[in-house]
Formats: structure tokens, sequence, C-alpha cells
């Protein structure tokens, strides 16, 4: 090819014909200004196709997460709801002296499972997103999950350093229950009567318990309300970034 154009330029140098010569140089100069557009567009082109891949990529994984992660929120605001309608009976119980039913005593010290894997895998994830409203909700699902530490920080820290504390003080574990039950071959389970239930009772009419139970049961629901919260968030995130994915 490049022979070809050569012997048409030194054809027209020979024929003197300078005019077409430059007619000839300006085309040969346009044909390959234009063969570089065309290949820098098919390699943009290509390139796109890339980085769109890629970000196909990372919606996948982080609407994963997001999946994960809401099955386990559901799962705590599940237990939150049942160690609040405890801390209400114990209230009953110990300030009203009315006599209500335990049904598991064991929440008093339950801690929930908590460990949110979307964003904290990938904490730069919203900078790898091209879709400015994806990007948003990411940041703002992010101060969520922020508010969410602290709170269950809050939660956790009481029930650990305090609760649990005072509940093995006052000797209301039942150890004969807990090693006497094949349920403590399995990791994580508690028998059913590992807390003695009278003793419970018993308790709630105490001032120092109960100054315990209102502090547990403030921060049980500041827990379960920011749950909710980032609940909420997750499924509108997952909504975009399903809408995203079908286009």
């Amino acid at each position: 090819m490049l022979n070809f154009f050569r012997k048409i330029r030194q054809k027209l140098l020979e024929e003197n014909k300078i005019g077409n010569y430059l007619k000839y140089a300006i085309g040969e100069i346009l044909l390959v200004v234009i063969g570089i557009l065309i290949a820098l567009q098919i390699n943009n082109a290509n390139e796109a196709y890339k980085a769109n891949q890629s970000e196909q990529v990372v919606l996948k994984n982080l609407i994963q997460d997001l999946r994960a992660d809401s099955l386990s929120f559901s799962d705590n605001l599940a237990t939150l709801t049942q160690i609040n309608i405890l801390h209400e009976v114990l209230y009953e119980t110990g300030v009203n002296g009315m006599d209500l039913e335990i049904e598991d005593p064991n929440l008093i010290r339950k801690l929930i499972y908590y460990n949110p894997i979307a964003i904290k895998n990938d904490p730069f994830v919203a900078d790898k997103i091209s879709n400015e409203d994806i990007r948003k909700e990411i940041n703002t699902y992010s101060r969520y999950l922020i508010d969410l530490d602290f709170t269950y920080s809050e939660y956790a820290g009481l029930l650990e350093n305090r609760i649990r504390v005072f509940l093995a003080n006052k000797k209301v574990h039942q150890l004969s229950n807990y090693f006497g039950s094949q349920d403590n071959t399995v990791k994580g389970a508690v028998p059913l009567e590992f807390v003695y239930k009278d003793g419970l009772k018993l308790l709630s009419k105490s001032p120092e318990f109960q100054q315990l139970l209102l502090e547990a049961s403030i921060k049980t629901k500041n827990t379960e309300s920011n749950i909710e919260t980032v609940l909420t968030q997750n499924q509108k995130l997952k909504d975009l970034i399903q809408k995203k994915l079908k286009k």
C-alpha cells in the first residue's frame, strides 16, 4: 500500500504537476488523519466496554453483599423485637408488680450478631461507579452504617460490660442447666433456662437493675431504629442497582 502511494507521488513530481501533487498530498494526509481517528474511536469503544464490564462486576458484587446484609439485619430486628418485649415484661413485673410470663430469660444478655459486609468490603466502591444516583445512595448508605455502628457499640458495651457482669454478680446464671445441656455442644447455643427466670423476676424489683433496664431499653430501641433506617436505604440502593443492571 505504501509503495502504491509512493509511486503516485513520484509520477506526479516527474510530470511536474505540482498542483495535483499538493492536492494528492493533502488527500493522503486526510486519509491518515481519518485512519487515526477511526483507530482512536475503536480503542475508546473497547476501553468503554471494558470499563462497563468492570463496573457491572462491581455492581453485582455490591448487590450480593447488600442482600446478605438485608437478611442479617432482618434477623437482628426480629431478635431486638423479642428483647424489647422482655424489657417491657421486666418493667411491668418489677415496677408495676404484674406477674407476666418470661418466655426466654436469656434474651436479657443476648447480643445480636452484627457484621455488615456491604461497603465495608470495599470502602471505595462508590468511586468505581459512574452512575451519579447510585454513588449518592452508596454514600448515604455509608453514613447510615456509621450511625448504626455507633449505636450498636453503645448497646454492645452496655450489655457486655455492665448487664452481663451484673447478672453474674447476682448469680442468676444456672450452670447446671448450661453444662448439663446438649445445646452447649453447639457453637453459640445457650439453653433456654441458662438465666434463672425467677431470679430475673426478683432482680426486676431492684432499683439498680431497673436503671440498667432503662439504659438497655433505650440503646436497644436506638439500635433497632437505626437498623430499620439502614434496611430502608439498603432496599433503595438495591432497586437502583437492579435497574442499572437491566439496561
